[in-house]
């Protein structure tokens, strides 16, 4: 994706009551082509985590530019949730949607199997973009990326109301992809990095649109 792009990142649990089958049924058959459908979405990936921190769940959208996050398709699919929307996210927990600016996006075109992911609430110091690109000299390690939170897009989402506890989101979200999680860890020691990141592995990627195929 490159710099100046836009960035949906949604981390979620979901509460024991909920059927699983339905959750992944209603995400593969209702929710990504829905998402996916709006002008201007290019990509979606969703995650599952494997030991860390954060949220069970992990999707995120790469989107033209940050602005197709507040455009008139995407507010009015958010504000016209399907009836399996509106079951599936009562279920909804710990969720987070943070709307950001790609920074950063280094490394191998592609997805690698793993990702390592360092989100914040408070900005980091200087430099981190120079900074990230030094783990792709380590084995293991494909792409790094850096999301921040863009200012600019502050429109609410009028399907946080489904969601019990409400959204939070990030500042800042640094992600590291490879295939060995072990390596990344070491990569990220090396670096300096001392916050516990989460581990994620991947269960679903889209085909990548082309501008032309999705214009802003």
């Amino acid at each position: 994706m490159a710099k100046g792009g836009g960035l949906l990142c949604v981390m979620n649990d979901i509460a024991p009551a909920c059927d699983r089958r339905d959750y992944e049924a209603w995400y593969q058959r209702d929710h990504l082509p829905d998402r996916l459908g709006i002008p201007g979405f290019h990509h979606a990936r969703r995650y599952r985590r494997l030991n860390g921190p954060r949220a069970e769940f992990l999707t995120f959208y790469e989107t033209a530019t940050p602005a197709v996050l507040c455009s008139a398709p995407y507010l009015k699919r958010l504000a016209e949730p399907t009836d399996w929307t509106a079951r599936i996210m009562a279920h909804f927990r710990t969720m987070s949607r943070s709307i950001c600016c790609v920074a950063l996006d280094e490394g191998q075109a592609g997805a690698g199997g793993i990702l390592a992911l360092i989100a914040q609430q408070e900005a980091p110091a200087p430099g981190l973009e120079a900074q990230l690109p030094a783990m792709l000299e380590q084995p293991g390690v494909m792409r790094v990326r850096l999301w921040r939170a863009d200012p600019t897009v502050t429109v609410p989402s009028p399907e946080e109301k489904l969601r019990p506890g409400g959204d939070a989101s990030f500042v800042i979200i640094m992600v590291t992809e490879g295939t060995n999680a072990e390596m990344i860890q070491a990569a990220l020691a090396g670096q300096g990095f001392t916050a516990a990141p989460t581990f994620y592995s991947l269960i679903y990627a889209s085909p990548e649109k082309s501008k032309k195929e999705s214009p802003a």
